[in-house]
């Protein structure tokens, strides 16, 4: 079967295609459209790969093709995902197929429950004395300057307040954290240890604080005073170059480890609501803890509440400072069930 670089999403692997060619003029086998291409085979070991690291599950509410194209957006489209990886699985007699109900290999799976097994103690067993060996020893976060988002000095966050009523707007010192003495508790901080929570734009700011219609809202305008190295709870893999360079052993080590931090960012992004208790927060504060004695000075993690939204978390406000406040009335709400 040959295929083009039509038939994938996936930069690299068409990439792959574009540089690696072996028919040239010809029309492709998947998507029908005539251009460079490539035999199937120069990825089959790659998809076997990928294939292996999930197993039959019949209580999963997902199938193989749903979950890889859902994850790492391979193909152009699920059909031409369904093509490819069936070809693959019958060349090769996998005993899988794409519409299998799937889950990850025990493998994967332990590595994400490291996660749900430390929650499990912060909230039942111990508070104080959990240790990290686990994290540490298996690298699931890195702490060098190859792992880390860094925000430069001078870029610009923002965050809101919903202004007191009889004000304009708030001021730069009032958008700055509470002093610790009324600090409460929040997904990543501890109470009495404040940290300043931002936002990489104006809209996703409205979103956190919750904004009603006709609310007023200052807008704090905070640059970065330094240079800050932050962990990215939204760690994205590129599998096919980690496999590459890598292989197999590789591959999975990386795919663990962002399967890991996927299962904290999900905690951490969940929405404060009125119903929640100081207990819920202390997995997530208890990792921030752990990264910022690890030398991170904050974290950043997809907003729940605007999913094109960034959220960061510094772990020392005065890395920050607030340089303008805006005034904003919301005069428009979307409402989505």
């Amino acid at each position: 079967m040959l295929i083009s670089s039509c038939c994938f999403l996936d930069e690299e692997l068409k990439s792959e295609v574009e540089n690696e060619f072996t028919h040239s003029d010809q029309i492709c086998d998947v998507c029908g459209i005539r251009g460079n291409l490539i035999k199937i085979d120069h990825f089959a070991e790659f998809f076997v790969c990928i294939v292996g690291l999930f197993k039959k599950d019949s209580s999963s509410q997902s199938t193989l093709i749903d979950i890889v194209q859902s994850k790492w957006h391979f193909f152009s489209n699920k059909l031409y995902g369904e093509v490819i990886l069936s070809t693959i699985i019958s060349e090769y007699g996998l005993s899988i197929s794409v519409h299998d109900k799937v889950s990850f290999i025990d493998d994967i799976q332990y590595v994400i429950d490291i996660w749900k097994n430390i929650k499990n103690i912060l909230t039942s067993k111990y508070r104080y004395f959990v240790d990290s060996d686990e994290i540490d020893k298996l690298d699931l976060i890195t702490f060098d300057s190859s792992s880390y988002r860094i925000l430069h000095k001078g870029d610009v966050l923002f965050r809101a307040r919903i202004t007191e009523e009889g004000k304009a707007k708030m001021t730069p010192k009032e958008m700055k954290c509470p002093p610790r003495n009324k600090s409460c508790a929040g997904r990543a901080n501890p109470v009495g240890i404040p940290y300043l929570y931002l936002c990489q734009s104006i809209k996703t700011t409205f979103y956190e604080v919750h904004a009603g219609y006709l609310d007023n809202i200052s807008v704090g305008r905070f640059r970065m005073i330094r240079d800050l190295n932050i962990i990215d709870f939204d760690f994205q893999l590129s599998p096919f170059p980690v496999f590459v360079d890598g292989g197999k052993d590789e591959l999975l080590k990386q795919i663990s480890k962002c399967e890991f931090l996927q299962e904290i960012r999900s905690d951490l992004s969940k929405p404060l609501t009125r119903y929640d208790t100081e207990l819920e927060y202390v997995p997530t504060q208890w990792i921030c803890e752990y990264c910022k004695i690890n030398g991170a000075d904050g974290i950043s993690f997809t907003s729940s509440l605007d999913k094109t939204g960034v959220n960061y978390v510094l772990f020392d406000q005065n890395d920050a400072k607030c340089t303008k406040v805006t005034a904003h009335t919301i005069k428009k709400i979307d409402i989505n069930e």
